[in-house]
């Protein structure tokens, strides 16, 4: 089985210089998590997701009526191609800690999109339990082991851009969160951790 006979084909997406806001409307109409962000010819360069609009423009006072999508849109893209074995889908979404992958065809063009939930309905189970498990164990890899607790007080200087989010510092007690979102914010590794839709 391979990716194309699992992979949605209507798939939305949206022009890099569009506005968040419009972004975050069509996510809202079509009920969607993720936008893949197209140049004018379907090439993806990026994709916007709801974490991207909570953590860059929302968590940063930004404007989203005048903030453009490609100022905060994830990139690269993590992709796979419509000819993909399915048992590979699952080690790219674990390797790239993503529950959906673009599928472009032979010239870059979006042809589809392939989630997790698309292999747990069509895919023979065990490679949607393997990927599955690989993000899961990602993400709580990556959680403090602490019981619940009333977030922490923020730090004004935090928003401005004032604040050492060193290896160091996380170490040394700084909210791992908060480290990510830095990274986020200032073009770090851009490997956000996404959750099935």
């Amino acid at each position: 089985m391979h990716c194309k006979e699992i992979m949605s084909h209507n798939v939305q997406w949206i022009l890099p210089r569009e506005t968040v806001a419009s972004a975050a409307k069509l996510m809202a109409f079509h009920n969607l998590g993720l936008l893949p962000v197209c140049s004018s010819d379907g090439k993806p360069i990026g994709v916007i997701t709801d974490r991207d609009i909570a953590l860059r423009v929302t968590g940063k006072d930004r404007l989203a009526a005048q903030t453009v999508v490609e100022d905060v849109m994830s990139a690269p893209v993590q992709f796979a191609a419509p000819d993909c074995p399915v048992e590979r889908l699952g080690q790219l979404m674990t390797e790239g800690n993503v529950s959906r992958l673009l599928v472009l065809d032979e010239d870059g063009h979006l042809a589809g999109l392939v989630s997790l939930i698309d292999l747990f309905l069509h895919a023979p189970g065990k490679y949607a339990m393997e990927a599955a498990r690989g993000i899961y164990a990602r993400e709580v890899g990556a959680r403090p082991s602490d019981h619940p607790h009333r977030a922490s007080m923020m730090i004004p200087e935090y928003f401005h851009g004032v604040r050492d989010l060193s290896p160091d510092s996380a170490s040394a007690g700084e909210n791992i969160a908060r480290v990510e979102a830095n990274s986020v914010v200032h073009g770090g590794t851009n490997k956000l951790k996404e959750f099935p839709a």
